[in-house]
């Protein structure tokens, strides 16, 4: 029977694996005895576990039997602020850890992925002296789960919105202009949420789409209003632009509710605007 393969599995090996600090996030040297199935140099690459911590420890192999591996390389310099540590690139991130000479992070790659034994962990050890950042290991959450739940919009829509001088470019160019502080208006939006109509591809009929923009604080909502009121008034108008009919709002986050974006879909065009970490606690 299947429970009786597994019966050498449970609470004690469950606890040896939590013990010996497997977590999402770990680092991990794989001997040669341990098999990687995706391009890996050995001499310098690590891997990097995806699954989440509570499915690393369970002790419940059958409902559990795998574990996700990435490969990540080491990287020289960790900046705060580049795409790769903010989650802009959705290829590659950057891990930053404690304890790795001559590295301040490592860079991990989401297309060098694969799954593995979770019992291999009761015969294998992470590298415990290079230590993920807390918010490092909560970032990567966050920009897995937002890999995995990146939202299908209509190959049509996508072709009309991503038009030169189009929806998309409008709103990029948007979020991307100065505030007073010298900052982007992009870092000031909490979230962006859409809803389209119909769910398929078209020929000449228009499609209805719906944008919620959730700003910070109202200043960051004044200025992007303003930003995105002429620009995108041909898209709102009665005979709409582009194939595209809009109807679009922005908010603050202090006087909205969670209703608000009820019927909505998190925009992943631009969806590095989300912190990681609230988008990892929304995936668990």
């Amino acid at each position: 029977m299947q429970g009786e393969q597994h019966s050498d599995f449970g609470e004690a090996e469950a606890r040896q694996i939590l013990n010996a600090g497997w977590r999402q996030g770990s680092v991990f040297r794989p001997q040669e005895s341990f098999s990687v199935p995706v391009q890996f140099d050995r001499d310098r690459e690590v891997l990097v576990v995806c699954t989440q911590s509570c499915t690393v420890v369970s002790p419940n192999i059958i409902a559990n039997p795998l574990i996700e591996y990435l490969v990540a390389e080491p990287v020289e310099k960790y900046h705060s602020r580049s795409y790769q540590a903010k989650g802009k690139n959705s290829h590659c991130f950057h891990l930053p850890v404690s304890g790795m000479p001559n590295a301040e992070a490592f860079g991990c790659d989401i297309n060098r992925r694969f799954f593995a034994d979770r019992k291999e962990c009761i015969l294998h050890v992470p590298e415990n002296c290079i230590i993920p950042s807390e918010e490092g290991v909560r970032n990567l959450a966050g920009w897995i789960a937002r890999y995995y739940t990146r939202i299908a919009l209509p190959n049509k829509l996508v072709a009309r919105a991503k038009a030169k001088n189009g929806l998309f470019e409008i709103i990029q160019k948007a979020l991307h202009t100065k505030n007073s502080n010298g900052e982007e208006v992009s870092t000031a939006v909490d979230k962006i949420g859409i809803h389209w109509s119909p769910d398929s591809d078209l020929q000449d009929d228009f499609y209805q789409v719906a944008i919620l923009f959730l700003c910070t604080d109202a200043d960051a909502d004044d200025q992007l209003h303003s930003l995105l009121i002429d620009p995108l008034s041909p898209f709102t108008h009665d005979d709409g632009h582009d194939g595209i009919k809009l109807v679009y709002d922005t908010t603050i986050r202090s006087t909205t509710f969670i209703s608000a974006f009820d019927g909505y879909k998190r925009l992943t065009e631009w969806d590095y605007l989300s912190n990681l970490a609230d988008v990892a606690e929304d995936e668990c």
